[in-house]
């Protein structure tokens, strides 16, 4: 398999699938939101060069994933941005590193655009990110499911100047 991972913008074309798995996902989650509110959302995403932002994986040029940089995915955690979000890898394409290649690549971009830390909340892969550095910081809910917030050094603070 080849594996290539793109801007959002270099695909408009995805994101009504990518919607569509965001919503078998969670919808659960956020049962408010439509396929049409998600198709929204990640055409919102799709830009470069600021956050908010989003990379699309293709495998053999197929439509496998994707992941976004966002302001902020947690309402109760505001003070915390911006975040790693939207990490969703097709049911046919799992298990094949498309989910670990989206998460360096989206935490590659914050690094470049100059974030110092960057979060997450998971509810259930906290062993997968932390083997991709990140840690635990918090326990919190997303839409009354307990889950984990997770943070990323991604540059070191600035040296102080005496």
């Amino acid at each position: 398999m080849t594996l290539a991972i793109a801007y959002l913008d270099e695909h408009l074309d995805a994101i009504p699938t990518l919607a569509a798995w965001h919503h078998d996902a969670w919808s659960a989650v956020t049962p408010h939101l439509s396929i049409g509110d998600r198709v929204a959302g990640f055409q919102a995403r799709a830009r470069r060069g600021s956050i908010p932002t989003g990379f699309v994986a293709l495998a053999d040029g197929v439509v496998a994933g994707m992941a976004c940089l966002v302001a902020c995915d947690v309402d109760s955690h505001r003070h915390l941005t911006p975040w790693l979000a939207s990490v969703l890898v097709g049911p046919a394409f799992r298990g094949q590193g498309i989910g670990s290649a989206l998460t360096r690549r989206a935490t590659d971009e914050a690094e470049a655009l100059g974030v110092p830390t960057l979060y997450l909340f998971t509810f259930d892969k906290e062993a997968f990110y932390a083997r991709l550095g990140w840690s635990a910081l918090e326990r919190a809910q997303l839409g009354g499911l307990p889950g984990t917030i997770m943070a990323r050094a991604l540059m070191p603070p600035p040296a102080r100047v005496s």
